[in-house]
């Protein structure tokens, strides 16, 4: 008798875990990719398709620093998040706007001039243009999303 029960359970067991591992796996057939910026991984791409000159110019710590202040201005105007401190804070969010690129690139120079880093207004459209291609290779730019 004791047997049968044992029998009866594993198959509930085994029929609720079936369930939920289907259910679950075909939720993330449905579920797109999250693009992730890795800001070491957006630095050696960008710095490595820097013209020569332009390289010995700036550095890759400059690069770096270049990067992340564009990706503060983006996560400013709205189109960038850093993870979840802004998930949780997604109800005080604000309504994304475009980041026009003479925008993005005025916001740079300012924020070299402000820490003291020399960098030419040609340099920095040259980091700016390697980021956006390293972007939509991760797949952060493209079409505009559909509602979720």
């Amino acid at each position: 008798m004791i047997w049968v029960f044992v029998a009866v359970a594993a198959a509930v067991v085994a029929a609720v875990a079936g369930y939920t591992v289907t259910r679950v796996s075909a939720r993330l057939a449905n579920t797109e990719a999250v693009a992730t910026y890795d800001l070491s991984a957006a630095t050696e791409s960008v710095y490595s398709g820097l013209p020569a000159e332009v390289a010995a110019r700036l550095g890759s710590d400059t690069v770096a620093l270049l990067l992340a202040w564009n990706l503060d201005h983006l996560r400013r105007k709205g189109v960038a998040a850093f993870g979840e401190a802004d998930s949780m804070a997604s109800g005080f969010a604000r309504t994304p706007s475009l980041s026009e690129p003479d925008e993005a690139l005025d916001e740079l120079l300012r924020s070299a001039a402000a820490d003291g880093v020399a960098v030419e207004a040609l340099d920095a459209v040259i980091v700016l243009e390697l980021n956006a291609q390293y972007l939509a290779s991760i797949g952060a730019v493209g079409e505009q999303a559909d509602e979720v």
